[in-house]
């Protein structure tokens, strides 16, 4: 707009030097006849000029405002369409997943308005992620898990996991470590064996390599609360477990020493190089993942896993070793059993 106006000022100026030329011409030369005894008076093209000048700059001003109305409207129009597309695509998101779970449209229209009213969507400029809709805590009612996030394509963005747990106010699961965006996997089950449900639930990050960057949580319900629980463990902030493999002199067997159990376990798996000599090659990587819900005594376990690799680097996989946990009245978890499961050559 700027430069259209000075062009526009440099324009009226040139105008007004015609009007004051041609005015200056026919003073001096006049008509020789002497028919020509009107000159414009110079005041009357200054006032002239004046008026045009003003008009000019009163459209000019006016268009301006145009403009920017203009703008500011295509932007709150364009902000206005992105909302909408979002929130049409987190109703058909929802759908789709609410029929994964066999929800009936009716049931699945009233947990989406819930799910509306209180804004998980945040205004409609959060995705959602996931929707998990089970009877987790084996009471005879469907509760229901939401993930959203806050960026189609974001790599670590923000997001975080309602629990609607019954008729409860939703519980809003947020984590300083990691944002839980990319979708989740949830393992409800008493693993502390005190007649209260506690939901372990796991969520892929975007890493690369053996397991992938994987990060285990778990929950207890009770009381209408949710209370965050710990995993046992001496590594990955207490959500893995060390492993020390070594490559036997013996073709394609290993050692596995866990450090917390302080055990050994011999399994065989394939050798990248040659074993000279028995010497450490390898260990553990990316903490717990691949959660799952077991017994151990006749009870709730929760069994996980850790990627084990050999001296070829972490792209060379020897196998899981696995682990059943479970958890007292006090919420202290202890690994109770391990073992190896190799992959297959």
């Amino acid at each position: 707009m700027r430069k259209r106006w000075r062009r526009n000022k440099y324009t009226y100026k040139l105008r007004l030097l015609i009007l004051t030329g041609g005015c200056l011409f026919f003073c001096a030369c006049g008509d020789k006849d002497g028919d020509n005894d009107v000159m414009p008076d110079s005041s009357a093209v200054a006032e002239q000029f004046g008026q045009e000048s003003e008009t000019a700059q009163e459209n000019e001003t006016a268009q301006e405002t145009v403009d920017g109305v203009d703008e500011d409207a295509a932007d709150e129009d364009a902000s206005g369409e992105e909302s909408a597309d979002l929130a049409q695509y987190n109703e058909k998101r929802f759908f789709e997943c609410a029929g994964k779970w066999e929800v009936d449209r009716a049931e699945a229209e009233s947990r989406y308005r819930r799910l509306c009213d209180d804004n998980v969507f945040w205004n409609q400029t959060a995705w959602l992620v996931w929707v998990d809709i089970e009877d987790l805590d084996q009471n005879g009612q469907a509760d229901m898990v939401v993930m959203v996030k806050d960026d189609e394509y974001s790599g670590y963005g923000e997001g975080c996991i309602y629990f609607y747990m019954n008729e409860d106010e939703p519980y809003c699961f947020r984590d300083e470590e990691y944002p839980f965006h990319f979708g989740f996997y949830l393992v409800p089950g008493d693993f502390d064996n005190d007649g209260n449900t506690e939901i372990a639930f796991e969520s892929l990050g975007s890493g690369v390599g053996a397991a992938g960057d994987w990060h285990p949580r778990i929950l207890k319900y009770k009381n209408h609360t949710m209370e965050p629980m710990d995993f046992p463990g001496d590594d990955y902030d207490g959500r893995g477990i060390c492993i020390e493999i070594t490559q036997e002199e013996k073709w394609d067997t290993y050692r596995a020493y866990c450090a917390y159990m302080d055990d050994t376990i011999v399994f065989e798996a394939e050798n990248v190089f040659d074993p000279d000599a028995s010497q450490p090659c390898g260990g553990n990587s990316r903490g717990y993942f691949n959660l799952w819900r077991s017994e151990y005594d006749g009870r709730d376990a929760l069994e996980v896993s850790e990627y084990l690799y050999g001296e070829g680097g972490i792209a060379h996989g020897l196998g899981l070793a696995k682990f059943l946990i479970v958890w007292d009245e006090n919420g202290e978890g202890e690994i109770v059993k391990w073992w190896v499961e190799p992959f297959e050559n």
